[in-house]
């Protein structure tokens, strides 16, 4: 985490909304969001540089942080970004929106490059945290997570009273949702993780030595209960006319935004009931975007049809320009039996520390649902849970705390059936 955490996507969704109205202005705020991501890398990386954006390129590409096909994107930000400055000062032709488009695929071209950096970063903070949790008695070590379907549970399973009661101290580690958890829990850097069902199995599939080190615990519901599969669509783009049926039925020509590396990837696959080549065949174009991406995605393509996370589709709905052109409720009774079940998460421990803490899986099982749904029945506590998920969950940057608490009591009902619809 560094001082500069959240600015270049401020400044980049920022950039996006004056791309058509005010073409000027994006020029000099898509040059501050290019600067904002070299400082930010600067930070990271511990690299030293002035704080403006010709010396951190110069000290990030020296260092080899910032790659060959980067640097054309930054010069090309950076020239417009000139160019622009020009404008405003009253020296130069009035720019049109049709202008500033190379400026415009540079700096997403730039922001998908660093929000996959970004991913990197956060998996290596994650593993430099937990090595800083010494292993020793009487200490277990849970993955922490912003997730708010992952911290209800974390937090109304109390994890910490249920560990105390065999005289250990609870430490939570904060760590990114990826195969790296099972693969921390395997290694013995961890000893307790919620991950994805289908994606641990998938895992012990292609090495049988996993199901040796880690054990599945329990299952600990279904993510808004089986059904957290959508296509966004803009109301003004080509497919604001479409109904579901029409669009399974002649999907040609689709261009579909989603995390590649990501289970919302797969349900993709899973709602077409085909492969990555058979989408082909039939027309669909992936688009690979960083999964922080938001709304923004329509200011740059409002053809684009949008796979996103439960933020998103909360954002989405709070507005009248965009809709759900297919959602797991739409689908056959076989597509959403497969799409309940890829949604599934489960908590997995290591078999060692298992063994050493005297704990068989389903006795901890027990012990922790009992407590998840005695925060349930309990108005205070749950509402104290409410509370917290608000405070430490994540949520896009300009959320509002209503927008927060709605997005909560969404997820906590449509997950665990806890509070009102």
């Amino acid at each position: 985490m560094t001082v500069n955490e959240g600015e270049p996507l401020r400044l980049y969704k920022k950039a996006l909304r004056y791309a058509e109205s005010d073409p000027e202005v994006f020029l000099s705020t898509a040059r501050r969001a290019a600067e904002a991501i070299l400082l930010d890398l600067a930070l990271r990386e511990a690299v030293g540089s002035k704080r403006t954006l010709e010396p951190l390129l110069t000290a990030l590409t020296a260092k080899g942080i910032v790659p060959p096909k980067m640097v054309l994107a930054i010069r090309t930000i950076q020239n417009y970004g000139n160019f622009g400055s020009h404008a405003l000062d009253g020296s130069g032709d009035e720019i049109s929106a049709e202008d500033v488009q190379p400026c415009l695929n540079a700096l997403t071209q730039l922001a998908a490059w660093y929000g996959r950096t970004s991913s990197s970063f956060a998996e290596s903070e994650g593993r430099e945290a937990l090595a800083a949790v010494q292993n020793t008695a009487g200490t277990s070590r849970l993955a922490d997570s912003t997730l708010i379907v992952v911290k209800a549970l974390i937090l109304g399973c109390d994890f910490d009273e249920v560990l105390a009661r065999r005289n250990h101290r609870l430490v939570r580690v904060q760590l990114p949702w990826s195969d790296q958890l099972v693969e921390e829990v395997a290694e013995g850097r961890l000893d307790l993780a919620i991950y994805n069902e289908q994606r641990l199995l998938s895992m012990i599939e292609e090495d049988g030595e996993l199901a040796h080190r880690v054990a599945s615990v329990g299952r600990l519901g279904h993510s808004m209960g089986g059904r957290n599969f959508y296509l966004l669509a803009a109301r003004g783009g080509r497919w604001g006319g479409a109904t579901a049926e029409e669009f399974l039925a002649d999907p040609a020509g689709a261009e579909i935004a989603v995390p590649r590396h990501s289970d919302m990837f797969a349900n993709v696959l899973t709602a077409f009931a085909t492969d990555e080549a058979g989408l082909r065949e039939r027309g669909v174009r992936i688009l690979d975007v960083p999964h922080h991406l938001g709304l923004e995605l329509f200011h740059l393509n409002p053809d684009v049809l949008a796979v996103g996370g439960q933020n998103l589709r909360m954002h989405a709905r709070d507005e009248d320009g965009y809709f759900e052109l297919l959602n797991s409720d739409m689908l056959p009774a076989p597509a959403q039996a497969r799409l309940r079940s890829a949604a599934a998460n489960v908590l997995i421990a290591n078999r060692a520390w298992l063994s050493s803490i005297g704990f068989r899986p389903n006795d901890l099982f027990r012990e922790l649902m009992r407590r998840f749904h005695d925060m349930g029945a309990d108005a205070d506590r749950f509402e104290a849970t409410v509370d917290e998920l608000i405070a430490h969950a994540s949520f896009p940057l300009q959320s509002t705390r209503s927008s927060r608490e709605r997005l909560v009591r969404h997820v906590l009902f449509e997950s665990y059936r806890l509070g009102d619809p």
